[in-house]
């Protein structure tokens, strides 16, 4: 059984990770250790617990900003900002639901939210967590201090740190202190739903949609089977599969909004709305991946250009036999593969052919341990990564193995 490491302050942690590059210790960094799946496993027999470097160091409502440690949890940060009607823009959802290690009692942590840059359906108006955070304090692999950023944007000056850290997986640096840009909750939000079986039109759909002057805040596609696992009201006429089109702001500008974009897509399929309640747990079940959530099922995260999502997905779709789910208006893509076959190669073949990315978010221990997880670098880049890895942690003491395999010969593989 590993060795368990429980510091509750900046010091302790210090002294932890100094121990640890003393001792040639490699170390196994989680929060609560709801991602613990996603990713290779990590090769150390001695655990960094971040659970006990928790708490709400300053929160400012009128200058929208947040300071907590990095082991604080999510359902605690997410109680703090309901009670002032404030979010992160960026929403990301229950990713350990999706990994089948949590449910929402363990959303995990601001520090593992950050560590892997997750980011929900308002993504791509607003950015992906990277976005939003103003400034951290963390300890290298070298045992050494370093920070970047501050309370406020303009703080954000020279080479970017932030942007480095978030979605490193903890390889670079443990991050003790986070300090985040918060937003109010918008006054109304309405949901356009569009009835649309064919994933291609669905993608062509979302494309109009956005290239029109009504500020959508988030598009999707859910086959006609998932619409029933989200638990809302959807009238009959919807019984296919649907396009839904979020808008968000002052009540009157969402409505003319709304009826805009039924006049705009009509050709596409019959159009409902769903209003303020319905139209929230919509986008929850977005974000949290409901209908592939639960652990079971070999699950796959494509990435490409937004216009080219229905094309992609539809693909992937067709030559793997999987269920499709889309969203980020296409730009994200999750694939659910039945049986036992991760279908790597296939998958990567298609995402590479359209110039996108694929991730296998969730499968066996056995089967991430000899499939790549993420997306294969090319060579020019494996070496910039490997210099930044270097700098800041030589030793190789944080999550080795957590973004890369560690071969046999103790290199990489």
């Amino acid at each position: 059984m590993a060795e368990v490491i429980t510091p509750s302050t900046p010091e302790q942690l210090r002294e932890a990770i100094g121990w640890a590059v003393g001792t040639n210790s490699p170390l196994e960094v989680f929060g609560s250790a709801s991602k613990r799946a996603f990713g290779h496993a990590v090769a150390a027999d001695h655990v960094l617990d971040l659970s006990k470097l928790s708490g709400v160091l300053f929160y400012e409502p009128e200058e929208l900003v947040l300071s907590v440690r990095a082991g604080t949890s999510l359902a605690e940060i997410q109680a703090v900002l309901r009670e002032k009607n404030q979010q992160f823009h960026f929403e990301a959802g229950n990713f350990p639901g999706l990994l089948g290690d949590g449910g929402a009692e363990n959303a995990g942590t601001i520090g593992g939210l950050i560590a892997t840059n997750l980011s929900g359906p308002r993504r791509i108006k607003v950015g992906a967590a990277r976005d939003h955070l103003l400034g951290f304090e963390a300890i290298s692999g070298r045992a050494e201090d370093f920070k970047s950023g501050g309370r406020v944007m303009k703080n954000v000056t020279g080479f970017d740190l932030s942007k480095l850290m978030s979605g490193s997986f903890g390889t670079l640096g443990v991050m003790h202190t986070i300090t985040m840009k918060v937003m109010p909750c918008d006054e109304k939000t309405r949901t356009v739903l569009i009835a649309c079986d064919d994933i291609e039109r669905a993608g062509a759909a979302m494309t109009r949609a956005m290239g029109s002057e009504n500020e959508v805040s988030a598009a999707a596609w859910l086959a006609a089977s998932d619409i029933a696992k989200l638990g809302i009201d959807v009238a009959s006429t919807m019984s296919s599969g649907v396009v839904g089109l979020r808008v968000e702001g002052p009540a009157p500008s969402v409505a003319w909004r709304c009826e805009a974009l039924r006049k705009l897509l009509a050709e596409f399929g019959t159009t409902e709305e769903l209003h303020t309640i319905n139209s929230h747990s919509f986008w929850k079940s977005v974000a949290d991946v409901m209908p592939f959530s639960g652990g079971t099922g070999i699950l796959w995260r494509v990435s490409g250009a937004p216009a080219s999502g229905g094309r992609i997905a539809a693909k992937l779709a067709a030559e793997t036999g999987g269920q499709v789910m889309m969203d980020w208006a296409g730009a994200q893509i999750w694939l659910l593969l039945p049986g036992d076959d991760a279908k790597a190669g296939q998958v990567r073949q298609i995402a590479q052919s359209e110039d996108a990315q694929a991730v296998l978010v969730r499968a066996p221990a056995d089967m991430r341990a000899a499939v790549p997880v993420f997306h294969p670098e090319d060579a020019a880049l494996a070496r910039i990564n490997q210099k930044i890895r270097d700098n800041f942690d030589p030793a190789g003491i944080l999550n080795p193995g957590r973004t890369r395999p560690i071969a046999s010969d103790g290199g990489h593989a």
